[in-house]
């Protein structure tokens, strides 16, 4: 709570004899059905400020991520894996990249027990400051020609911490942006830690197309590529500068007053022991959000410059058309969630990933610059469809006690396999031969099939209780008879009729 107040209006019904003592020392006074009260209400927190809390802090997180998985594919093969051959060295890059991945479930158990214990702030506190701290580090990293296998080493230390800090990010938004908002708007909000994805790696892009353009292939090698990793310094001053302004949700504050202590003893436990299904549709709902888009920007980005030879900043710019078009369709997803729900949206994009994966991979086998870059722009849209959504339905599956551990689990439990599909994807289509279109576009349609048993399966574990408090403080202190009083009291007053009902006087 910030500390400020309003003012509410109450009509007192009290039998005229009755008395009650007003604040500030003045003495009682006697009631009657005419007698009006000034009371004070605490103001419920700012659902902007948490929402631009949620939002900022995944978008940095975002670019910080994104931020490896560009170099993976760009730089890293042949700054700290120089003695494999090129596909080799490839697939060493992928794999660190994966390492992160793989840290992903670890960070959500560590962070979800702190943001279920502890509160969901001061778990977003440590996991910015942790993320920020961690990528300006691999900025300054000595490559493998200065400190030999120490670099690859420090690298893969590095990705694992990084990797803890982001599992345990995005469920502390998400789980502190959904309790605050109301339910007829929860899916706009709840799809905001979401819309930092395509804002913080349309700020990536942007960073690594404007080095690639002013500077020459060499120079980027050499040192350019460390830029993007040094401004995570002063990005990361900033969100937290935001964090430290928001408030608790009433929801996680409620719930830690009422809780015993056996319930609230270890979250983990809790969601292994009593969530287990729970869990496993919520790795289904989370898979294609993650790995469909790594699938269609990772992985395509590396086998159109590494096997086809098209310019790197031709297809970093397709990747920045793909963001620019996703945040203003990540708005409208959200906003038509309020409408249908998120189930319905996940549906809409596991069906339409499956229908549009093979036409995208006939794409890809064209070979041409513009084919390759209309590919990646269609992959990144469709797989951002059920991405979108994820955030409600996850909230949706747990209760608040274990919420955070929960929806981070699964998440991050998703996140781990997703690591691996540029890996396996790249091994499919070196592999498959003339097949190679039809193989990877079956991964594709495999991870969207996950993720749309995922849904149907989570709409049917959705708990009816889920459902945050009201921001009105009326409606959260005193019920629902008091949240009626509030409202009647505070609309506009309708004329009265003058019609009398005549009644009549017992004998």
């Amino acid at each position: 709570m910030d500390g400020s107040t309003v003012f509410r209006l109450e009509t007192a019904t009290t039998a005229p004899s009755a008395a009650r003592p007003v604040a500030l020392g003045l003495p009682a006074i006697p009631l009657t059905s005419r007698t009006l009260m000034l009371t004070t209400v605490a103001r419920p927190p700012s659902l902007k400020r948490v929402a631009a809390a949620s939002f900022t802090g995944t978008a940095l997180e975002w670019y910080d991520y994104y931020l490896f998985g560009t170099a993976a594919a760009l730089v890293f093969n042949t700054a700290f894996f120089t003695d494999l051959d090129p596909l080799a060295g490839t697939l060493a890059s992928f794999a660190t990249f994966a390492i992160g991945f793989v840290a992903r479930p670890l960070g959500a158990a560590i962070f979800g027990h702190v943001g279920d214990r502890y509160g969901r702030k001061r778990s977003l506190l440590i996991t910015i400051v942790m993320m920020g701290a961690v990528t300006g580090a691999m900025g300054v990293l000595p490559t493998y020609e200065t400190i030999g296998l120490a670099a690859p080493v420090l690298l893969i230390v590095l990705r694992f911490l990084q990797g803890i800090a982001m599992g345990g990010e995005w469920s502390g938004a998400s789980a502190l942006i959904t309790e605050h908002a109301e339910t007829r708007n929860r899916g706009f909000y709840a799809m905001l830690p979401q819309l930092g994805n395509p804002v913080g790696i349309l700020v990536g892009v942007g960073v690594f197309t404007l080095l690639t353009n002013i500077q020459s292939p060499e120079s980027f090698q050499a040192w350019g590529w460390r830029v993007p990793f040094l401004l995570a310094v002063p990005f990361t001053i900033v969100a937290l500068w935001i964090r430290t302004a928001i408030d608790e949700s009433r929801h996680f504050a409620a719930e830690a007053a009422e809780a015993g202590a056996a319930e609230r003893r270890i979250p983990l436990v809790q969601v292994f022991r009593a969530e287990k299904t729970r869990l496993l549709a919520g790795i289904g709902v989370a898979f294609l959000g993650i790995a469909g888009y790594y699938f269609s920007d990772t992985f395509l980005l590396n086998y159109g410059t590494r096997q086809l030879g098209i310019d790197i900043s031709f297809l970093l710019n397709a990747g920045l058309v793909a963001s620019v078009l996703n945040i203003p369709l990540f708005v409208l997803w959200g906003l038509y969630a309020n409408r249908v729900g998120g189930t319905r949206i996940s549906v809409i994009g596991g069906v339409a990933t499956v229908l549009f994966a093979y036409p995208m991979f006939v794409l890809v086998g064209q070979g041409s610059a513009l084919a390759v870059a209309v590919a990646m722009v269609t992959g990144s849209t469709l797989v951002s469809i059920s991405f979108a959504a994820s955030g409600q339905i996850l909230n949706e599956l747990f209760p608040t006690a274990t919420r955070q551990s929960g929806i981070g689990l699964a998440y991050n439990l998703a996140g781990a396999v997703s690591g691996f599909v540029p890996f396996i994807a790249t091994v499919i289509i070196d592999a498959a031969g003339d097949a190679r279109l039809w193989a990877t576009a079956g991964l594709l349609m495999v991870i969207a099939l996950v993720t749309l048993g995922g849904t149907v399966a989570a709409r049917r574990l959705r708990l009816p209780t889920s459902t945050p408090p009201s921001t009105d403080p009326a409606h959260d202190r005193k019920g629902p008879a008091a949240h009626e009083r509030f409202r009647q009291i505070t609309s506009p007053r309708q004329p009265r009729s003058r019609a009398r009902t005549r009644v009549p006087r017992p004998r």
